[in-house]
C-alpha cells in the first residue's frame, strides 16, 4: 500500500495503519528479456502486482502473435495460462520491455486480505478494467484500414501512459514496428506505409527518443471513413502516376 496508494482509498483513515502493516507483500524486479514466469504456485498465490515498468504478454496462435501491454497496477496471473484447459494450442511469452518490478501476492498476502474488503475490491475493479481494455483490442482489430487501427490503439495506450504537453499528448512508450503489429495483427511492413500517411496527416509523430506524439482529438466512430477515403484516394493517385508513366 506504501507503493501502490490507490489500494488503500477506500480504508478508513483510522485503519490505513493496520492495513498496512498486515497486508505484506515480497518485492522482486525483472532486467528487460523474456521472463521466464512461474508454471506452478500455491493455490492462495494470487498473483503479481504490478508496480513499475512495461510487460507484453504474446500470445502466439498457429504462427501469428499478438501481444498485450501490462503497466503499473495490473496484477498478472502467468500460472493460470499454463493450467487453461483448452482444445485450441496455444503458447504464452512474456517479456519485459522495461525494467519491472513488482509484488507478490504470496500465500501470506492472500489470508491477510481476506480481512479487508475494500482493498479486495480495489484489486477486482482493476481485474475489471483490463476486461474492458482487452475486450476493446479485441474490437479495434476489426477496424480497416490499418490507419484506423493504429490511432485507436494509440489513443488506447495514451488513457494508461499518455501525457499532455503544449504539442499534443506524448505516449511515453518505445513502441517499435514489430511491437505494433502485433497490437494490431498486421505485419511490420504495412505498419511501416500506415505510420507514414499517418505522420503526413500530422496526427502521429515519433519522437527523437522513439516515444510517440498524438496530436488533435481521440478518433470517434467516423475515423474509419475518414481514412479508407484517405487511402483509397492514395491508391488511385498512385494508379495514375503509373499509367501516366
Amino acid at each position: 500500500m506504501e507503493a501502490d496508494p490507490e489500494l488503500g482509498l477506500r480504508v478508513p483513515a483510522e485503519k490505513i495503519r493496520e492495513a498496512r502493516a498486515e497486508l505484506l507483500a515480497p518485492m522482486r524486479s525483472l532486467d528487460r528479456g523474456l521472463w521466464e514466469a512461474p508454471q506452478e504456485h500455491d493455490a492462495g498465490h494470487l498473483g503479481y502486482l504490478m508496480l513499475e515498468g512495461l510487460l507484453g504478454r504474446d500470445v502466439i496462435l498457429a504462427g501469428t502473435t499478438t501481444t498485450e501491454l501490462l503497466g503499473p497496477g495490473d496484477v498478472v496471473q502467468p500460472f493460470v495460462s499454463m493450467h487453461d484447459d483448452t482444445l485450441i494450442r496455444y503458447h504464452v511469452l512474456w517479456h519485459v520491455l522495461e525494467p519491472v518490478k513488482f509484488a507478490q501476492l504470496d500465500d501470506n498476502f492472500s489470508r491477510a486480505l481476506g480481512k479487508w474488503p475494500p482493498v479486495m475490491r480495489v484489486l477486482l475493479d482493476r481485474a475489471l478494467r483490463r476486461s474492458l481494455r482487452v475486450s476493446m483490442h479485441a474490437a479495434l482489430l476489426q477496424l480497416s484500414p490499418v490507419e484506423t487501427r493504429l490511432l485507436f490503439m494509440f489513443w488506447l495506450l495514451a488513457d494508461r501512459w499518455g501525457r499532455v504537453t503544449p504539442d499534443g499528448v506524448r505516449l511515453k512508450l518505445q513502441l517499435s514496428h514489430q511491437l505494433l503489429g502485433q497490437l494490431v495483427g498486421c505485419r511490420r511492413a504495412s505498419i511501416t506505409t500506415a505510420l507514414h500517411r499517418m505522420e503526413e496527416s500530422g496526427l502521429v509523430t515519433r519522437r527523437s527518443d522513439r516515444t510517440w506524439l498524438l496530436r488533435g482529438e481521440p478518433p470517434d466512430e467516423l475515423a474509419h471513413i475518414y481514412w479508407q477515403e484517405r487511402v483509397a484516394g492514395a491508391i488511385s493517385h498512385d494508379l495514375r502516376d503509373s499509367l501516366i508513366g
